[in-house]
């Protein structure tokens, strides 16, 4: 099975996303699948990402990938506005299927990390933007910035033990592996 990532932007994305598809294929049984996260065209924004042109082109050019992930923020937009358009690219695309991080996908690698940041869990996930509130100063304090993704890589390092807890704090993950289970079943 070959899975290809699209995110709104790869440059530090694919270090937090490709993990966490990687650990929801191998729940599902499918540990030997092939992940890749979508570098060309190189998207920069959520309006990239959910661009339906470019989405069409993506599926397009790509005819051996069997499953896309669109996977985008939801940078504090009106509530559902990311998630309609997501949604709406899932029903125009096959095979795609869309997850909408709360707030940004910065907010996964915190839940690993829950237990060291000085900061109520409910008011990280409730903020409009964690990635430059938290997370690029508890990557710095860690000394992890110089490494792949600015320690992106580092930071998701801790996923398999604290899976179970991460699809606790993160529902949309959850329902993503939700929507994955039921795609693979069909």
């Amino acid at each position: 099975m070959k899975v290809m990532i699209i995110p709104e932007d790869p440059t530090y994305d694919q270090y937090i996303l490709k993990p966490i598809v990687t650990q929801i294929l191998t729940d599902l049984g499918k540990p030997n699948a092939r992940v890749e996260v979508l570098r060309e065209p190189h998207l920069n924004g959520v309006s990239a990402a959910l661009d339906a042109k470019i989405i069409e082109k993506i599926v397009a050019d790509n005819p051996m990938i069997d499953l896309f992930l669109l996977m985008v923020d939801r940078d504090c937009n009106k509530p559902n506005h990311n998630e309609n358009r997501a949604a709406k690219r899932e029903s125009e695309h096959e095979p795609l299927l869309a997850c909408v991080a709360v707030e940004e996908v910065e907010v996964w690698l915190l839940a690993l990390h829950r237990s060291e940041l000085n900061t109520p869990w409910r008011e990280i996930r409730a903020h409009c933007h964690p990635k430059e509130t938290w997370c690029d100063g508890f990557l710095a304090e860690k000394g992890w910035g110089k490494s792949p993704g600015r320690g992106r890589k580092r930071a998701m390092s801790p996923l398999g033990k604290q899976w179970p807890g991460l699809l606790q704090v993160c529902p949309e993950l959850t329902e993503f592996k939700k929507k994955m289970a039921k795609h693979l079943a069909s």
